[in-house]
């Protein structure tokens, strides 16, 4: 497609000012922002300490997703994809009504999905339309259907890249209470983006703005159509575990978006190449393969044991601090702590008496997941030695998180305290 803008910059202002000004762009980062924000005063209630750092968070996704979206936008804008601005309108509103019924649906590569469904289905009716709702049909029957998996593929690939990509900062500790009144703890996977991906853009029907003589927002004339914007894609999972290794359930995330973007990606082609149901075909294969992914997911997760429950047989730790003397003596969330300085250690009490003993220097049995006992020694300085960077989990009644086992994005919204947050037994070392 020929390029209308006046110069580079001119190309490069008109994608920026088209991601600027997306409200969608708000709307999604402002729900990731706030998921992250709710969990900093459930953790100074619970653990004394902030785990969660919203800024420093932020700063290095919107880095990883600026680089990401980078990449797509050259494979994109390489294969073509064009699409229209109502068609965009119209898959944000889809996204965002999804998001509405229910916030998994939101994701950019489910929501372009139904709404490649929904436009089938519009094609398919043969009947009188209201005047009044003409120009919303329109632009749902003359969706590009095929171009929208291409960018559907984007972010399901896009997706899978992130996932290999800085995942510590999204791995975060929670309490729970099981159906059995049990408290036990468990880890909160909060993994959510909003990446801008550029796209080819068919011209309206009548002149529009762009921009002359270099880029002045300002200074716009009536002459000719854009040639290119940004489509921001909310991308992401979200998920509460008790059993299932965090870890262990990424590496599935990954390979399923890498299955779900190859599907999409046969979709665009096969529409080009085959026949337009291509498209179709593929937009419902990868909404199956996402829920039979999710509940599979959930119901490993329920029949698992407990990676958290409390022990008394010693300490059950529930999250390690970065950059701690804990990290760094290889110790890791789910292990027990039996021994300190060869004294047996059943509550927080007997940890820092047994470190007391000698503060110079601890010496930790620990049982791992496979109930291998280890020891782990260091020498330890006088600030370290109240700040190990350890999250016990203890038996308590105070108010955690009902057990939902959320599993899609932004899904950890819906968690909630019974009651309230309030101070609790749950210790930091």
């Amino acid at each position: 497609m020929h390029v209308t803008a006046n110069g580079w910059w001119a190309l490069v202002g008109l994608l920026l000012l088209s991601f600027v000004l997306n409200p969608y762009h708000y709307l999604a980062t402002g729900f990731v922002i706030w998921d992250l924000v709710r969990n900093v005063r459930r953790e100074r209630a619970w653990f004394g300490v902030r785990v969660t750092r919203i800024g420093k968070t932020l700063l290095f996704r919107y880095g990883r997703a600026v680089v990401v979206g980078l990449a797509a936008s050259f494979a994109l804008l390489a294969a073509g994809a064009q699409v229209t601005i109502s068609s965009a309108l119209y898959v944000f509103m889809v996204s965002i009504v999804l998001g509405v019924i229910r916030s998994r649906l939101a994701a950019a590569p489910i929501a372009i999905s139904v709404s490649v469904l929904l436009s089938s289905l519009a094609r398919a009716y043969h009947g009188a339309v209201p005047a009044g709702l003409l120009p919303a049909w329109r632009a749902i029957v003359e969706m590009p259907q095929a171009d929208w998996l291409a960018i559907a593929a984007a972010a399901a690939l896009s997706e899978a890249v992130l996932g290999l990509w800085g995942t510590r900062d999204a791995i975060l500790p929670a309490l729970v209470t099981s159906r059995r009144g049990r408290r036990m703890g468990a880890m909160k996977l909060q993994f959510g983006y909003v990446v801008p991906v550029a796209v080819w853009i068919t011209p309206f029907a009548h002149s529009e703005l762009v921009f002359v003589s270099g880029w002045h927002p300002w200074h716009v004339v009536p002459e000719q159509p854009l040639a290119w914007f940004a489509v921001p894609l909310a991308l992401g999972w979200h998920a509460l575990l008790t059993s299932l290794r965090v870890e262990r359930a990424l590496n599935y995330l990954r390979w399923l978006d890498v299955v779900r973007g190859l599907i999409l990606a046969a979709g665009f082609a096969g529409a080009y190449a085959w026949r337009q149901q291509a498209a179709v075909y593929a937009a419902g294969a990868a909404i199956v393969l996402t829920e039979l992914f999710r509940i599979t997911v959930r119901r490993m997760d329920r029949t698992l044991e407990p990676q958290f429950a409390p022990d008394g047989q010693g300490l059950r730790v529930l999250y390690v601090i970065r950059s701690s003397l804990a990290e760094r003596l290889g110790i890791r969330p789910g292990e027990l702590i039996t021994h300190v300085n060869q004294a047996p250690v059943r509550t927080e009490y007997d940890f820092h008496f047994a470190l007391e003993q000698n503060p110079a220097y601890a010496r930790f049995q620990i049982t791992d997941a496979r109930g291998e006992p280890r020891l782990v020694s260091s020498p330890v300085f006088e600030g370290e030695r109240h700040d190990l960077g350890l999250i016990f989990v203890l038996p308590g009644e105070e108010p955690a998180l009902r057990l939902k086992r959320p599993f899609g994005f932004l899904e950890t919204l819906y968690l909630r305290v019974p009651g309230g947050v309030r101070r609790d037994d749950t210790s930091r070392s």
